[in-house]
């Protein structure tokens, strides 16, 4: 502001501009790896690596921050540990990051959206990891204590012992009767005679026996329950040991107290139907192998005591008996004891309660194969399944008793589990059992409706009570609570009062502010509830059924349903467990975008064009397909073999059309041959006739394809190979028969192993129609499909294997590459340095990137690993012989004078000490940045001065069995690689590995076919862009122009004195910003340098001269 009176006022003008300082050697590493890994202290996720930050730029500063951001790189290893050489799992680009980050405090990392776990080979389709808390009934591991008993003498092998039997665990519905709701019995086509299975489909299980229904009345090859009474009718209670006896005079023996007259001409058929005739209740009998057989269904009267469930007291003519083999006395029935270990059921000879064969002790503790049911919960903090104790009771009450004995329940932590048995709670139990969960660690209540002046009628009303209570293994008595209702609203004070005077052991009761009853047990115990006149009904406490039907907390008493009058009530904070009973890991619907690299080599489906569509290739319109069986094709479908095949899989001979698919060079995976059987006087191995996996076209070309996952939409699981072979099935995004010629081979990707995969949820638009298969409604069709994410190559043929793998992995870095906007930033992620270690494929992507950048950093390209050093294949790959389309192990495409490329890989360790193959690049970027800290840009990054390979101990190529073969290259390697702008990295005697070669893939012969020049303008480049940037705005006029242009002398100057030019030119005034220029607001720097060349050749001619010859000189 003006001075109005006499002062001094000073203001400060900065004219101080200077070109700031370039950041240094910093470089772009785009890198691969597997998702959500664990960081270097393994105590949490390396934030680089989740799926939120694929495609976010970091910028590093030691080896440290790269290892907490992206964890510690991974090189895969075979099952011996032997690491996998040129793998495409191995995380080149981190370890190449980690390198470099040792001898210098800034990179750039950008990791691509690709997870390489998902990658490893897998035989089956992955799925998605369960919610936490999901419960799995492991049923592979679960031990079920079922013991069968052989009531047999002593003396007999096995006799008076039990015998260990494993059930079948069924867990899918299409196995049983019934419903998934609903399950009834295994299927009679469901294993054989003598089996034991356990239906677990629903939260009651049940226990099963095959028969062989010798009883009347009981179908053989039926399943029965265990305890049942088909099943006590499955063994016989008496066996007769004498076959075909013949009688004498007329007898009688008593079964039961009942007659049965044997005459001489009875056989033991006609006994046995005599015996059924005469009705004895509960009395069966039925003659097997000429033998007299006496059921017993659990019903008969034969002693007083009918807890011992059925007995079949024999006795009548001794004689008789004796020739059927059977001793007078009571025979009990097969027994179905359920009891721990230490309760052994007393089935002998010798015990009171004899039990014949067949009887079963389901032993429900773990000591000598009892049971032991292995439940299990997902823990998604570790991604592990971690196992919790479910022991084996009769009950609830029994459960808080073992469980608890001193708290009755208050000690139970929630999620606590036991299985209860018998459900429900016969006195002659069956096989069943529900898993229950503790619910929670609290008071169990259970709470009325709102209780209204009309929600419970007038009159005196009863209903009973009894509670658990601590160190009691059975509920209390029940106690009557009598009350006198009268239709108003004070009916719940009325209720709660008497069942709190009532005095039931734990149990109160009060009213909310709702006016709603809650009945309370105060040790977290269980109440149980005869509602005999109906009140509680009437007040709302209901049997839970869901969250929105019944009182939370409130069950059936066990064996009793809503059928039951009265209705019986258990509150409990005891709830049946939630699980999925199978013997395989439980999973959830594979997350949308999930890859799968499927590892099955052997699983190929190929269908063939019949000139109308694609078929089977056993389909009857099939062009191979013959009436006669024994002419067909192989039954088993393609034959997949290293070897020529001589006969079909089945050891027949070969017939006219089969399919080799052959396996002896996985990387030119898949070779197909049709045989064709019409070659005559043709040794065998010369009648298989290679199709074209290149051709798309004709009757002999190869279309890969999806084409369908199973025999029918509707099928969410892969179909066999050999149902493939008769289905004609198509998904709809089948290719377009139309489109193609009769005889060509379908190679189905979607179902065939050996690629990769990509799970699409909801591909299948369920609401149209197949057009691929006979217009046929998709409502039914399973909705999501795999789909083939490996692609083919360029031409046509599929990726397989390695080749499949990689082509994912590439995608993943060029989608990276070309579409990340962050990495377009030049004015806030300064780098000058571009790699993608490992992938040569990225070159193209990286040089387009550069461009967008205004040319800002120089670019370091990889050689292929499994490229040889002999001078043709280095050649041909230098110069595309094989017309690659893109850089590849093909060839070499690109070409552009700020790319540099090397030859060839290295052999180093990694962050754990292994063997691992690097690429080039990895050996490269630390040696620039290494020459950059004792010279500068403009400094060939070459020779024994400042070229040394300090990551690396050796150089070579990886061969076809993934072995490293150690290559130093000689001078005739080295001039074919320089011949063709590759840089070659070798080894000097004396100095060790160097990189000996500095040019770049210019395209024509310039100053910029040297890395050190290509590196000085990229240098420059930044540099003039910042020190231009003060001066936009100002004044186009002399003083700016001088300005300007003083500041560039300056600064050219200074890069003659660093050994950067030779000369240079400066000219910023009216001849080259003329009228019309400065009128178009434009300021034109004219700059001219003469850059130094580095020495690369040296010649050293040496002349001999007569002695004193050189002093007269």
């Amino acid at each position: 502001m003006a001075l109005t009176s006499p002062g001094v006022q000073v203001s400060v003008i900065d004219e101080s501009f200077y070109t700031p300082a370039e950041p240094g050697t910093t470089p772009m590493i785009f890198v691969v790896s597997a998702q959500d890994k664990k960081n270097a202290a393994g105590t949490g996720t390396a934030t680089g690596t989740t799926k939120a930050n694929a495609g976010k730029p970091f910028l590093l500063t030691s080896q440290r921050d790269l290892a907490d951001t992206f964890g510690d790189p991974v090189f895969e290893t075979d099952a011996s540990n032997n690491a996998v050489h040129a793998g495409e799992l191995n995380e080149y680009g981190l370890q190449a990051a980690y390198s470099y980050l040792g001898i210098s405090n800034a990179a750039f990392v950008t990791r691509a959206d690709v997870d390489t776990n998902q990658l490893k080979p897998k035989a089956t389709a992955p799925a998605a990891y369960p919610a936490n808390g999901t419960y799995w009934f492991d049923t592979s591991v679960t031990t079920f204590g079922l013991q069968e008993w052989n009531g047999a003498a002593v003396t007999v092998t096995g006799g008076q012992s039990f015998t260990n039997r494993i059930p079948s665990v069924i867990t899918d519905v299409t196995f049983v009767t019934g419903t998934q709701e609903s399950p009834g019995a295994p299927k009679t086509s469901f294993g054989t005679i003598g089996d034991y299975a356990v239906v677990a489909i629903t939260t009651l299980n049940t226990m099963w026996y095959k028969t062989a229904g010798n009883a009347p009345g009981v179908t053989p090859g039926t399943w029965v329950q265990l305890g049942s009474e088909d099943w006590m009718k499955s063994w016989p209670t008496v066996q007769g040991s004498k076959s075909n006896p013949s009688f004498t005079g007329s007898n009688t023996i008593t079964i039961n107290g009942v007659s049965v007259s044997v005459g001489s001409v009875d056989t033991v058929t006609t006994i046995a139907a005599t015996i059924n005739g005469l009705s004895i209740q509960g009395v069966l009998a039925a003659a097997v192998n000429s033998k007299l057989e006496i059921y017993s269904d659990g019903n008969s009267s034969g002693a007083a005591d009918s807890t011992t469930g059925g007995p079949v007291v024999i006795a009548g003519d001794s004689g008789t008996l004796d020739l059927l083999g059977i001793s007078a006395g009571t025979y009990y029935p097969p027994a179905l004891q359920i009891s721990p270990h230490t309760s052994v059921p007393e089935f002998k000879t010798s015990d009171t309660y004899t039990r014949p064969t067949g009887s079963i002790w389901f032993k429900t503790t773990e000591a000598n194969a009892g049971a032991r049911f292995r439940v299990k919960s997902f823990n998604s903090a570790t991604l592990l399944w971690d196992t919790v104790e479910a022991p084996l009771y009769s009950s609830n009450e029994e459960a808080l008793y073992k469980l608890d004995l001193a708290g009755g329940g208050a000690n139970l932590a929630a999620g606590a589990l036991y299985v209860q048995t018998n459900c429900a709670g016969d006195a002659q139990p069956l096989g069943s059992y529900k898993i229950y969960k503790r619910e929670a660690a609290a008071v169990t209540a259970v709470r009325s409706s709102k209780i209204l002046a009309s929600t419970i009628g007038a009159g005196t009303r009863t209903f009973t009570v009894a509670s658990t209570d601590a160190g009691q293994p059975s509920f209390s008595t029940p106690i009557t609570v009598s009350v006198v209702t009268n239709g108003t609203t004070e009916d719940a004070d009325t209720i709660a009062a008497a069942i709190t005077s009532a005095n039931i052991e734990n149990v109160t009761a009060d009213v909310d502010s709702q006016n709603r009853i809650t009945i309370s047990h105060s040790q977290f115990g269980d109440i149980r509830f005869v509602d005999t006149s109906g009140v509680l009904t009437e007040a709302g406490f209901t049997a839970y059924v869901s969250s929105t039907s019944g009182t939370p907390n409130l069950y059936y008493v066990p064996g009793t349903d809503g059928t039951t009058n009265p209705k019986q009530l258990q509150a409990s904070q005891w709830k049946p467990l939630a699980y999925t009973a199978s013997p395989n890991e439980v999973t959830a619907l594979t997350e949308a975008k999930t890859l799968w690299y499927s590892s099955i080599v052997d699983e190929v489906d190929i269908m063939i064009h019949n000139g109308t569509t694609w078929v089977g290739y056993l389909d009857s319109t099939s062009p191979y397909y013959q009436a006669s069986e024994a002419e067909q094709t192989d039954p088993a479908g393609p034959i997949v073999s290293a070897s020529t095949p001589t006969l079909q899989s089945d050891g027949t001979a070969l017939k006219h059309g089969d399919i080799w698919v052959s396996t002896a060079t996985l990387s030119s995976y898949p070779q197909i041959y049709v045989f064709n059987a019409n070659k005559l006087n043709t040794p065998i191995a010369n009648r298989w006739e290679l199709r074209d996996s290149a051709d798309q076209t004709t009757e002999n070309g190869v279309l890969f394809a999806d084409a369908r996952y199973a025999t029918a939409g509707s099928l969410s699981t892969a179909s066999d190979i050999t149902d493939l072979l008769t289905s004609n099935f198509l998904d709809t995004d089948a290719p377009d028969p139309a489109l193609y010629p009769k005889g060509m081979l379908l190679y189905n990707l979607r179902r065939s192993g050996f690629n990769v995969k990509r799970f699409e949820r909801n591909w299948v638009n369920v609401n149209a129609d197949n057009l691929r298969f006979n217009d046929e409604a998709m409502e039914n069709y399973y909705p999501h499909r795999w789909v083939t994410e490996s692609g083919n190559q360029a031409d046509g043929s599929g990726s397989f294997g390695a080749k499949a793998q990689r082509k994912v992995v590439v995608q993943a870095l060029q989608s990276l590459v070309n579409g990340n906007e962050d990495i377009r930033d030049d004015e806030s992620r300064l780098f000058n340095l571009m790699a993608t270690p490992g992938y040569p494929e990225l070159i193209g992507e990286m040089i387009s990137l550069n461009y967008d950048r205004g040319l800002s950093a120089f670019i370091v390209g990889d050689s292929p690993f499994t490229l040889k050093p002999n001078a043709t294949d280095l050649n041909n790959w230098a110069t595309n012989q094989a017309l690659a389309p893109e850089d590849n192990d093909d060839g070499l495409v690109s070409r552009d004078e700020y790319l540099g490329v090397f030859y060839p890989a290295g052999f180093s360790s990694d962050n754990a000490g292994n063997n691992i193959v690097v690429p080039p690049s990895h050996m490269m970027l630390r040696t620039m940045a290494l020459s950059d800290q004792v010279s500068f840009p403009w400094f060939a990054p070459a020779g024994i001065r400042r070229g040394g390979i300090t990551n690396a101990t050796s150089t070579g190529y990886v061969d076809e069995e993934g072995e490293f073969n150690v290559v130093s290259l000689n001078e005739g390697q080295r001039d074919t690689l320089y011949a063709q702008n590759v840089n070659p990295i070798t080894f000097i005697t004396g100095a060790g590995l160097v990189a000996y070669g500095q040019k770049t893939r210019a395209r024509g012969t310039s100053a910029l076919d040297r890395i050190n020049v290509a590196r000085l303008v990229i240098y420059l480049r930044s540099q003039l862009q910042k020190l231009a940037k003060p001066y936009i705005f100002e004044p186009n006029d002399k003083i700016t122009r001088d300005e300007i242009k003083g500041a560039a002398e300056s600064l050219l100057l200074e890069l003659v004195g660093q050994r950067a030019l030779y000369d240079f030119l400066v000219v910023c005034d009216e001849s080259n910003n003329t009228p019309s220029r400065i009128d178009r607001n434009e300021l034109y720097l004219d700059i001219a340098i003469e850059p130094v060349k580095a020495v690369e050749f040296i010649y050293i001619p040496l002349r001999l001269k007569n002695t004193g010859e050189i002093a007269g000189l």
